[in-house]
């Protein structure tokens, strides 16, 4: 018959378990139930990762220790689920009874008590009549050489305890190696050679050895080293570090292939290193230094057109005196151009011919049509003999197409050129762009204010759940007045919550609303909306490694240098200290320091979870929205509740979804990255589904800042008592374990964005303004270290929907302000409506209505875009010039909330997560690369054939 575990059982079965504690997979194949349920039945005893305990008589710190050599049994059960046995505590209570007119006996007994509960029998003392006696009445039991107690030790774990005392001599011989080594620690190659990979492994697993990741500066770039437990940590780093380090002598025969000459601009100092640095290129500066790609170099180096050497950092280097030769000597540099690709229609211009004669042409030589090599079309059909030669005259026909437009028809006669009259064109541009960036460099702010010499800036810095937000408020509070300054509406929605309810009256500003509270002296906002010249008296910058953000870097670059109040609080994580102390050193800021230390331990699971085995409380990381929807449906077939978080999904439901979790509704959150940006959940896991991301640009591996930003959401503080990083599968959980341990790059440049003072200082439309500004990286010297221009992808795309008509009607800086409504690409339709709108003085549209029923990903995605359009709405609505075009505000935001709500209902039921052929709306196999399905795909080739056919 089937045994129901209840939370009476589990406790009963616990306090007959001679250790106090069982693996979880041991009561989930003899009570023959599940993980989920399991987990839900043993609320009432202690957990201590995968193990359960009797806190009556073991406590966390002793199962953490014993579980690396404990093999608790299960306790005797009859098949109708009574345990035959009784208690641990009451069998011993009997035994001390029954031995109390026996002192020898019982002294014995307490022998063992001082230990773990087993000894050598050899190691006993007393009679071995009275040690014989115990044995032959069962109270003691003794195997091969060890005499234990079967109230305290199961059989498995003697079993164990023999099989490791068997290893003890190779154990000690490792204890030993390492103790004997610098730092106390050595590479992990060196011991697997010594005592073989699987010995090796078998003592790694003993607990008091610790395996680490030591940055490489070669291929494969990081190993793997192990340190005694009870080592120092940041000894056992340095002395692995000086071990891994090249040594200066390495570097001798990369100087004798260096040369003598020092390349331009270059300083040799006294290290080898150094002067090999100083007297070669790098493969990349050499192709820069050549006008020659990166590709055409390492061809030009297999055919012997010129030497390289790799040093012992495994680089190419090129010597110094070779490039400058070949950038002198116009031969010299030809033998190596001719490796140069050309593009095909960059030589038809040239010529002056079409594109398809000169495909033709090409076809006639056998050379590729597309990009041929500069050695296979020199010479011919008029082309100069030197690369140098054809770029200078590509560049004059690019300028003059730019000038007078391309109107030549094809096969029609070319003029003649007017080069002197292109050169001087030339470089009157060139003349024009220096004289722009040495205006714009004037006009650079100098961020000093009258307040600046008696400024206090407090940088808290810190991991994740360190205490560095809390401190910073008490502090703000404290001040009387001020500003809390985040990067996501839903953070400074939780601090003005936060602030409110303890009695502190605070308000709320974001770009699409504004909430007052009487007599409030605080405002929470996103960082965009602070006013510098109304700063009060603390302002606190949170998430300050925004600062690298290339998009939405400025605002914080805007926030740290113009605050004007007595006290700044910067809060950071460890790898944006470096930047943020030299942007105070570049400004003359008083910078203090407070660091902080996480206030729950965290660690890296040791082994990967099972999708169906998430306990509760966990947080399922993947880094796209369609990843996080099917895993929401997995979980649900699964009979888990889940909580989704991601980017697009509207504020209030992000809060809704997480308060959800955070109440215990849901027992998984499945989210992006999006739960990194400083979104509190109390979990005790944080588990990687997925461990690379695009980016934008590019599918790519996480990076170690990435993974201990979201990984160290887990165990927070007062919510939980540990924190543990996991993964879904073996592999990403090996590469989890080493990111995490590695140190983050720090980060190098903080971002500013143009003002409309400098815009109008250039020439163009709006859109080639924004261009121009980005490309001349007008900052000053002192400070290009630290700073670097913003991205501004996403406004030139707006930009470059106005007409330069339609700019000068708004004016300037109305212009700019349109610009900066918060668009993404499938919302700049609707943003073009309301421009065009405000532009004829008109009333902006309402935000398209999402669908009826939210059912699929495809209606989710809808209704996330109406929302996401009643947002450009309502921030256009916020902004003084704009606002009398949007009267219809106050029902755009009823409609919101509605929008909003719908969502997260939608949310709350099983949606269905497949992706849909646009064409046909039937479900796309999972995996499918395309849009359309194969069939449709098919339907069109066949089309297009009987098209062609005709």
């Amino acid at each position: 018959m089937s045994i129901k575990p209840t939370p009476e059982l589990i406790e009963e079965i616990l306090k007959r378990v001679p250790e106090g504690f069982i693996h979880r997979a041991t009561l989930v194949n003899r009570l023959k139930t599940s993980n989920k349920n399991l987990t839900k039945q043993a609320s009432t005893v202690g957990r201590e990762r995968d193990y359960y305990f009797d806190s009556a008589r073991v406590g966390r710190e002793t199962v953490r220790d014993h579980s690396n050599w404990s093999r608790p049994a299960f306790p005797a059960m009859s098949d109708d689920g009574t345990l035959t046995d009784a208690p641990i505590t009451e069998r011993i209570a009997e035994r001390a009874a029954l031995l109390a007119i026996d002192p020898e006996a019982a002294e014995l007994i307490e022998q063992l008590n001082r230990t773990s509960g087993y000894a050598r029998a050899v190691d006993i003392s007393g009679a071995p009549s009275t040690l014989q006696s115990l044995v032959d009445r069962n109270i003691l039991r003794q195997r091969e050489g060890f005499v234990y107690d079967p109230l305290r030790i199961s059989p498995g774990t003697i079993d164990e305890l023999r099989r490791r005392e068997s290893l003890r001599e190779p154990h000690e011989r490792l204890l030993a190696t390492l103790e004997a080594k610098p730092g106390k620690t050595a590479p992990e190659e060196e011991l697997i050679t010594v005592f073989g990979a699987e010995l090796y492994r078998e003592l790694l697993s003993w607990g008091d050895f610790t395996a680490y990741i030591v940055p490489l500066k070669v291929k494969p770039y990081r190993a793997t080293w192990v340190r005694l437990s009870n080592a120092n940590a940041d000894d056992a780093l340095k002395a692995a570090n000086d071990a891994t380090k090249i040594k200066d002598e390495d570097w001798q025969e990369a100087l004798d292939e260096s040369g003598d000459y020092v390349r331009p601009g270059a300083k040799e100092a006294g290290s080898l290193r150094s002067q090999v640095i100083a007297r070669s290129y790098l493969l990349s500066a050499a192709a820069r230094r050549l006008g020659v790609h990166e590709e055409t170099l390492l061809l030009a180096i297999e055919e012997g057109a010129i030497p390289s050497f790799t040093d012992p950092e495994e680089k190419v280097r090129l010597p110094a005196d070779e490039v400058e030769a070949a950038y002198r000597d116009p031969q010299y540099s030809e033998q190596i151009s001719a490796f140069e690709e050309v593009k095909t229609r960059e030589v038809a211009l040239v010529l002056g011919v079409s594109y398809s004669t000169l495909r033709n042409r090409l076809q006639k030589l056998e050379q590729n049509k597309r990009r041929p090599r500069w050695r296979d079309v020199r010479g011919k059909w008029g082309l100069p003999d030197t690369l140098r030669e054809f770029r200078k005259l590509l560049r004059e026909q690019m300028l003059e197409r730019r000038t007078t437009g391309p109107e030549r028809e094809n096969g029609s006669t070319r003029e003649p050129l007017d080069y002197a009259t292109l050169r001087a064109q030339a470089e009157s541009e060139r003349e024009r762009r220096r004289e722009l960036r040495k205006r714009l460099l004037a006009a650079f702010p100098t961020w000093q204010h009258e307040g600046r010499l008696v400024q206090n800036i407090f940088l808290h810095v810190g991991p994740t759940n360190s205490g560095k937000t809390y401190h910073a408020l008490q502090a703000l509070i404290e001040a009387g007045s001020g500003w809390y300054l985040a990067p996501l509406r839903l953070l400074a929605f939780e601090i003005f919550d936060r602030l409110n309810a303890q009695g502190v009256p605070c308000n709320l500003l974001t770009g699409e609303e504004y909430i007052p509270i009487p007599g409030a002296t605080f405002t929470a906002a996103t960082v965009e909306m602070f006013n510098p010249n109304e700063s009060g008296r603390c302002v606190i910058i949170d998430e300050a490694h925004m600062l690298a953000d290339p998009d939405r870097g400025w605002a914080w670059t805007r926030a740290f240098m113009e605050a004007q109040s007595p006290e700044i609080r910067v809060i950071s994580p460890p790898f944006g200290r470096s930047l943020i102390e030299q942007m105070s050193v570049s400004a003359g800021l008083r910078l203090t320091v407070v660091e902080h230390e996480r206030l729950t331990p965290i660690r890296v699971a040791e082994r990967y979870f099972n999708l169906r085995e998430l306990p509760p409380k966990t947080i399922l990381i993947a880094f796209s929205r369609q990843s996080v929807l099917q895993l929401k449906t997995e979980l649900e077939r699964m009979k888990r509740t889940v909580s989704v978080v991601y980017g697009n999904l509207p504020p209030e439901v992000r809060r809704k979804q997480a308060e959800r979790f955070a109440t215990g509704q849901t027992d998984i959150c499945v989210a992006t990255d999006a739960v990194g940006m400083g979104l509190n959940l109390p979990a005790d896991y944080v588990v990687f589904y997925e461990v690379s991301k695009f980016d934008g640009k590019q599918n790519r591996s996480l990076t170690p800042s990435e993974v201990q930003q979201i990984g160290g959401r887990a165990g927070r503080y007062l919510y939980s008592e540990f924190g543990e990083i996991g993964a879904t599968n073996k592999q990403d959980l090996k590469l989890i374990r080493q990111l995490y341990k590695i140190a983050p790059e720090p980060l190098t440049h903080a971002h500013v964005a143009p003002t409309v003072e400098d815009l109008e200082m250039i020439p163009g439309s709006l859109a080639e303004r924004l261009m121009q500004w980005s490309n001349l990286q007008s900052i000053p010297e002192a400070l290009r270290s630290a700073i670097k221009t913003a991205d501004l992808t996403e406004r030139i795309e707006l930009a470059a929907m106005l007409t330069d008509q339609e700019v000068a009607q708004l004016g300037l800086a109305a212009a700019m302000r349109l610009i900066n409504a918060p668009t993404r690409q499938n919302t700049r339709s609707y943003w073009y409506d309301c421009a065009q709108s405000i532009l004829a003085h008109g009333t902006m549209p309402m935000p398209p209505m999402p669908p009826a029923d939210i059912v699929n990903n495809y209606d989710l995605a809808n209704a996330e875009a109406s929302v996401a359009c009643a947002d450009i709405y309502l921030w256009l609505s916020r902004r003084p010039e704009f606002m009398r075009y949007a009267p219809d505000a106050p029902e755009v935001r009823i409609l919101r909330a509605e929008w909003s709500q719908a969502i997260d209902g939608a949310l709350l039921r099983r949606l269905d997560s497949a992706r849909l052929c646009v064409s046909c709306g039937k479900p796309l196999p999972k995996g499918h690369r395309f849009r359309i399905c194969d069939s449709c795909y098919a339907d069109r080739r066949g089309n297009r054939d009987d098209f062609l056919d005709e």
